[in-house]
This record gives structure tokens, C-alpha cells and sequence, in this order.
């Protein structure tokens, strides 16, 4: 879910968090019972990772700003179904442009080290940054690789 454009005035929406006072448990329960059903709500929602994919969907109608926000919320819930993961939205020359941060010295190369730290930057979810700790990298990465590893590894929509 990688929708964070480095456009000027973008910024990352804050973690969606369910506060204790949400009210979804009232009447009977004592505090103590409360507390734990609020620990299984939390315990539920980082299982099956509804916060990440709620600012991710966030995310994604803030960057693309559709007139018809339900249909196309629609459209990137069965995207995520056909795909199975994350799938993050970024044109080729943005990624291009994290490669060039990390190549300071412009060598056309950068180290695996410096790789792999330019590709969590694009991360946008837990498993997206477990996917790229996992992903083998040479020893020096050039452009092509970068782009291709980011693709791999973040399951990136690439826009040309």
C-alpha cells in the first residue's frame, strides 16, 4: 500500500488507533472486562492488519482524489483481493528519484546496505518492510535492479 507521493504538502496520515472511549462496551462489564475485550478488538486488527489497510485505502484516496470515493474504494479492495498483498501506487521516476537520494555520488551503483534502506523508505506496511528484509540483493544494485527489486519486493502498480 505505498501511496505516499513525495509531492510538496504530502505527508504520511497519522495510525488510525481505536480509542478506549470508542463506546463499543458499555452497560454490564466491568472496566476489567472492557479492558480485555478491548486487548482482543487490538489483538484482532493487528492480525489481519485493518489499521494498515485502512490508512492505506486512506492514503490512496487523498493521492488520487477519485469524484466517485465508494466505487473506487470498491475497485482497490477487489484490486488487493486479485493480488493478495499490498500493492503500492509510484511512477517509475519517483522510485528512480529514491535511487538517485541513495546514489549521493551519482555512480550509477549504490551498495546492497544502501538498497535495501532506500526500498524500506518506500515501504509502506509491516509486511512490505518484512518483504524487503527477506529479498536477496547483489552486492552493488544499479537503476534497473532498484526498480525491479522495488517492484518485486513492494508488489508496486508502476505508472509511467
Amino acid at each position: 500500500q505505498g501511496h505516499f507521493r513525495a509531492q510538496k504538502g504530502w505527508t504520511k496520515p497519522p495510525p488510525f488507533t481505536l480509542p478506549e472511549s470508542a463506546g463499543f462496551f458499555s452497560g454490564s462489564m466491568s472496566s476489567g472486562e472492557a479492558s480485555e475485550e478491548l486487548k482482543k478488538v487490538d489483538e484482532y486488527l493487528q492480525k489481519h492488519r485493518i489499521l494498515e489497510l485502512f490508512s492505506d485505502l486512506c492514503a490512496s484516496v487523498c493521492f488520487h482524489k477519485p469524484s466517485d470515493v465508494r466505487g473506487f474504494l470498491l475497485q482497490e479492495l477487489q484490486l488487493r483481493e486479485r493480488e493478495g498483498a499490498q500493492a503500492g501506487n509510484f511512477e517509475d521516476a519517483e522510485i528512480k528519484a529514491v535511487f538517485n537520494l541513495a546514489d549521493l555520488m551519482q555512480m550509477g551503483v549504490i551498495s546492497e546496505s544502501q538498497a535495501r534502506k532506500a526500498l524500506l523508505a518506500l515501504a509502506n506496511s509491516q509486511k512490505q518492510k518484512e518483504d524487503v528484509e527477506a529479498i536477496e540483493l547483489p552486492p552493488e544494485v544499479d537503476e534497473a535492479i532498484f526498480l525491479q527489486k522495488a517492484k518485486d519486493a513492494l508488489q508496486f502498480r508502476q505508472f509511467r
